[in-house]
């Protein structure tokens, strides 16, 4: 297909610019993160082993400060250290899968959890004096103590899978009515102050703007304007529509480029539907490329 120097119609400037670069359009974002931060495990570790602390003290199973505070972080941290893979990284992955599917493995995974958070509370009493060993042999728990390690280890397993279930099921509800809530509306009309006073221009029709000392120059289909605001102001305000920076003075409209060829030492010259030509800097040529198809 030939495509001509020059375009005077601005229906074409626009078809003719969608053929050569397509922005890219960003997916919307989960406005919650997965992972749910240092800030709040270390919180959920400080109040279950204050919970601990209190339990062992009104039933008096400990006596000294010492004891009843190093059983209670002994019994918290494997608890809450092996709940966040659970939370964060295997409940999100449960309602993917067959409900049977699902309900096996989470069975699975709380017996897991409850065995690895029992094994680490004996290692953990046994390296800190908690518990007494024989030797490099830790003398586990018994009596209905072992039952009750695993009843309550199942207890918090179960709970970690339903609240990383809730917090997922919370995160796709809110993506999905950010993704679905009506963007707002570009303004279809840019009042620009000139010498001669304040006109109305809808950027899409702008081919390019170019420095002009403490002004700019917009450059229109069969029209240039002289703006009374500088480049770095023009490029905020044209921060939601496709415009790169070409050069320091050179904004351009990615769908006025019809061609784009190389001008040496890592520049490109860029030809513009209305006949223009620009050279590029370096870095515009980089950011040239990174959009073309």
């Amino acid at each position: 297909m030939v495509i001509p120097d020059k375009v005077d119609d601005p229906r074409h400037f626009r078809a003719y610019g969608a053929k050569v670069f397509q922005p890219a359009q960003p997916l919307p974002e989960s406005p919650i993160p997965h992972s749910h931060g240092y800030r709040i495990w270390f919180g959920i570790f400080v109040g279950l082993s204050a919970f601990y602390a209190l339990v062992f003290a009104l039933t008096e199973t400990l006596v000294l400060p010492r004891d009843i505070a190093l059983w209670a972080i002994c019994n918290a941290l494997p608890h809450t250290a092996f709940a966040v893979p659970l939370v964060d990284r295997w409940a999100p992955r449960l309602p993917d899968l067959r409900a049977l599917t699902a309900l096996v493995l989470s069975a699975i995974a709380v017996m897991i959890y409850a065995l690895a958070a029992y094994c680490a509370t004996i290692f953990l009493l046994a390296a800190t004096g908690g518990a007494r060993t024989d030797g490099i042999l830790i003398r586990f728990f018994s009596g209905p103590a072992l039952p009750w390690q695993i009843f309550q280890g199942s207890i918090y397993g179960s709970l970690a899978i339903m609240s990383g279930l809730w917090l997922d099921a919370r995160n796709r509800l809110l993506a999905s009515e950010h993704a679905q809530s009506p963007q707002p509306k570009k303004p279809q009309r840019w009042l620009v102050k000139t010498p001669e006073g304040i006109i109305p221009v809808d950027p899409a029709d702008i081919v390019r703007i170019e420095a002009a000392g403490e002004y700019s120059r917009l450059v229109l289909l069969g029209q240039t304007i002289m703006s009374r605001i500088g480049m770095r102001e023009c490029e905020e305000r044209l921060a939601s529509y496709p415009f790169l920076r070409a050069h320091r003075s050179h904004l351009v409209h990615n769908d006025a480029i019809i061609r784009a060829e190389s001008a040496g030492n890592g520049r490109l010259q860029l030809t513009l539907c209305n006949g223009d030509q620009v050279i590029t800097s370096r870095d515009g040529a980089k950011l040239v490329r990174e959009k073309a198809i």
